[in-house]
Parts: structure tokens; C-alpha cells; sequence
């Protein structure tokens, strides 16, 4: 994991060196404190979190919050809602679907998790600040298919490869 992030870190720093107009764009997630790029329209915010989880979990948090506090202050209206469910459905239907909403539950992802399709978005949101014109979700597919199958040269340390590769392509 610390090579991941020291690898990450290089790469923003050669992006800064290639483009020093997007340092304003250059964030540090108000939760884990992690740096990374947001869009012009935020570049002013300093309460912004990272799109690797941190800007999920919160929102997950303030929705929990809001929920709670509802149910605090309408309790009746809770107590009706679940009475009318438990009587329209009848008992052998709430238990069946009771027992079907167990099943469903899997183990939940870890903190560390994050979903693919965040990383492709956040990708694609620096090639567009970097190109300085709209990119494409398949463009950015496609390139990240292409980047993938291209072998390491096993010669170099790793860091020093993608530094390198980072300034060739910067140039």
C-alpha cells in the first residue's frame, strides 16, 4: 500500500511539473488527508473529500444522521408505517421476506475498498483537466486497456519506470 501511495504522489508531482496551472485544483481530502485533483468548479472549497471512498462514507454517515433524527421526532409515523407493512404483507410474508433480506446480506466492503468506476471517473477527470478538452469515458477505457497490456521493463525499480514513462509522455 505504501508503494501505491508513493507511486501516486510521483505522479501528481510530474503532473504539477508539466502543469503548474492545475495546482489550484490540487485538494487534500478533509478525512484521510490524501491529495488529490478536483474539477475549476471546486477549486476554492477546502472541506472537499477524496473520491476514493472518503466522499461515499460521509455521505453514507449524513444520510444515516438525517434518517435517525427523523424517526426520532416522528416516532408515531414510524409505528404506522411498520404496523401497515406488518398487516398489509401479512406475517408469513414479512418473515419470508425477512429471512430473503438475510440472504441478500453479504459481507460489506472493506474501508479500504474502493469501486473501480470511481478510480475510471477520477481518471477521467485529470486527462481532461491535463488535455485541457472534454474526454470521454471510452477514450479513458481504452486507454487504460492499452496501458495495460505494456510490460515493465524488469530492469528499472518500479518508481523509477513510471517517473520516467510520466516524463517522456509529458514531453
Amino acid at each position: 500500500m505504501r508503494d501505491l501511495v508513493r507511486t501516486y504522489y510521483v505522479v501528481i508531482r510530474s503532473v504539477l511539473r508539466t502543469n503548474p496551472e492545475l495546482r489550484p485544483l490540487l485538494k487534500r481530502c478533509k478525512h484521510c488527508r490524501i491529495y488529490f485533483f478536483t474539477g475549476p468548479q471546486n477549486a476554492r472549497r477546502q472541506d472537499l473529500r477524496c473520491p476514493f471512498g472518503c466522499r461515499e462514507a460521509c455521505r453514507r454517515q449524513r444520510s444515516t444522521r438525517r434518517s435517525v433524527a427523523y424517526h426520532r421526532t416522528h416516532k408515531d409515523r414510524k409505528a404506522k408505517l411498520n404496523r401497515r407493512r406488518y398487516l398489509i404483507l401479512g406475517k408469513a410474508a414479512a418473515e419470508a421476506r425477512r429471512e430473503a433480506a438475510g440472504a441478500r446480506v453479504t459481507e460489506a466492503p472493506s474501508e479500504g475498498h474502493v469501486s473501480a468506476s470511481k478510480i475510471v471517473k477520477h481518471v477521467r477527470l485529470l486527462v481532461t483537466l491535463i488535455e485541457g478538452r472534454p474526454v470521454s469515458l471510452e477514450e479513458v477505457l481504452e486507454m487504460l486497456a492499452r496501458n495495460r497490456r505494456q510490460h515493465r521493463i524488469s530492469r528499472e525499480r518500479r518508481l523509477d519506470y513510471i517517473v520516467r514513462q510520466v516524463n517522456d509522455r509529458g514531453s
